[in-house]
């Protein structure tokens, strides 16, 4: 009986043993496949570096029929390899037609090869279920995308001092994307949101300013722009 039970806890020991290091294998194996993150909102948006356009300008290069120019650099997303987000402003080669911003997505290989993976127009009206739509094109009273990103020093300043008046966050102006004429003027800023608390990350929202026939502004609405949502990796 006892040789028995002996052979038998050697058994289960033996099996012990063996499971742990089927485990451990498991988890080593794992650990070392690459696994895609989520994009990460890039903290210096204003720095289209050298590197950075680069990568743009290679994987823009075969692109015909719209000239896109890079404003902002949005994030980024480690896969194998690395994808891309920039926000442009896209002019196409027809000189009537108006201006437009978009999200470009951009893969860049190991090998540092770079392909387009999405071009997306930057939705910019805000709906009553909070979502976003895209601005059609000559309706009167509507939203329109704005002729220029950026605007007069005083004009900033006055936009500025409405976004700071917020409890809780920070925001910084990265781009004037879109504007719409009621008794006033509405717009639609891009912006870089940082919540005020240590360690905090930063994220971009789109900042709805209404600027009233004084030129009093004041912040209407938020609304948080996941940057990843519009690329569609090449499907």
């Amino acid at each position: 009986m006892k040789k028995v039970l002996i052979v038998l806890l050697a058994v289960l020991l033996t099996l012990a043993v063996t499971g742990r290091k089927e485990a451990a294998a498991e988890m080593v194996l794992r650990d070392s496949e690459p696994l895609a993150g989520g994009w990460t909102p890039a903290a210096d948006y204003g720095d289209i570096s050298e590197a950075r356009r680069a990568v743009f300008d290679k994987g823009m290069a075969t692109l015909l029929g719209v000239d896109y120019a890079p404003i902002a650099y949005l994030g980024s997303q480690v896969v194998a390899g690395t994808n891309h987000a920039f926000l442009v402003k896209g002019t196409l080669v027809v000189p009537s037609r108006p201006v437009s911003y978009a999200l470009v997505y951009l893969y860049e290989d190991l090998q540092g090869n770079v392909t387009i993976l999405t071009i997306a127009d930057l939705p910019i009206v805000p709906q009553e279920d909070g979502t976003l739509a895209l601005p059609e094109e000559g309706l009167m009273g509507g939203w329109y995308y704005a002729e220029d990103p950026a605007f007069t020093d005083e004009d900033e300043a006055k936009l500025e001092a409405a976004l700071q008046n917020q409890v809780g966050a920070s925001y910084a102006i990265v781009a004037n994307v879109g504007e719409q004429v009621v008794a006033g003027l509405n717009r639609c800023l891009l912006v870089q949101v940082t919540p005020v608390v240590p360690d905090a990350q930063p994220h971009f929202a789109l900042a709805y300013v209404y600027t009233d026939l004084e030129g009093n502004s004041s912040l209407t609405q938020v609304i948080d722009l996941d940057i990843g949502a519009w690329c569609t990796y090449g499907a």
